[in-house]
């Protein structure tokens, strides 16, 4: 059984990574199991990622040769908070990228054909994403659909397929071809909530009581999120007093990636 049938038991909502900003770095050709730590550029096989920082590599779909790994590197930086830039892109040389903020180099500006939905299908890294998540794009590109593109692991392959919206820092997971679309068109609104697993900026509490209340047809201000976590409970607060209690429970069990033991899973879920 593979990863994303026996995750069919978890919720999805609170399991998003966690990336303030990301960094999508356009690296045609093949990737290795860590996309990034295995890069055949060294100045993006350097970069770390952290809460603040999360950097994936991207690609257009279909097959495109690599590179010369001396030439310049498009980058576009995307924030996971509303009122942050849209997606911004620099052309740099890679050993610039060692120098530059978690948010951007300055000189970075917007670019209106930046990847819109970045869908994993880091094959190599498990299968579940080089199967469902390459379907989607293959999909997506079979019927025209531009703003797709490829991208390395995002984390949570067996929700695959899983994929980041660029514009907003909001991952999903489980996609269909019909909800993708959506979000390319339209971006996300109160159909897509039941695929979403967070907003990456948000610590996994406040992302599922962000969800929680977007259900309930509430819109929460994401950026005054205040969590209180005390063992398996939490309250998230936010601005105009709205506020969700949660407990952090005991799932069934289901693998985390293809070929791994099970283990059970630990949603935090409304109260």
């Amino acid at each position: 059984m593979r990863c994303s049938e026996s995750a069919l038991v978890e919720p999805l909502a609170g399991t998003a990574p966690l990336a303030r900003w990301w960094w999508l770095i356009e690296v045609p050709g093949a990737w290795g199991l860590d996309a990034v730590a295995d890069c055949r550029i060294p100045a993006v096989r350097a970069l770390t990622s952290d809460d603040r920082r999360r950097v994936i590599l991207v690609r257009r779909p279909g097959r495109h040769p690599a590179k010369d790994d001396r030439g310049p590197l498009r980058v576009w930086i995307a924030g996971a908070m509303p009122g942050d830039p849209p997606a911004r892109v620099a052309v740099a040389e890679p050993e610039d990228l060692a120098s530059w903020p978690d948010a951007g180099p300055p000189h970075a500006h917007p670019d209106p054909l930046a990847p819109v939905l970045a869908v994993c299908t880091n094959s190599a890294r498990d299968m579940c994403c080089g199967i469902d998540g390459r379907a989607l794009v293959t999909a997506l590109g079979a019927a025209g659909v531009d703003g797709v593109w490829e991208c390395s692991h995002l984390g949570g392959h067996r929700f695959a397929p899983t994929a980041l919206h660029v514009p907003t820092g909001l991952v999903y997971g489980r996609l269909t071809e019909a909800v993708a679309r959506r979000l390319l068109h339209t971006g996300p609104d109160e159909h897509s909530v039941s695929w979403l697993r967070g907003r990456s900026a948000l610590e996994a509490p406040a992302q599922a009581a962000e969800i929680a209340l977007l259900l309930q047809g509430i819109h929460p201000d994401p950026r005054s999120a205040q969590v209180e976590v005390a063992d398996d409970e939490a309250v998230v607060t936010f601005a105009g007093d709205t506020s969700m209690h949660l407990r952090r429970t005991t799932g069934p069990s289901r693998s985390v990636s293809c070929g791994r033991d099970g283990e059970a899973s630990r949603p935090w879920m409304p109260v």
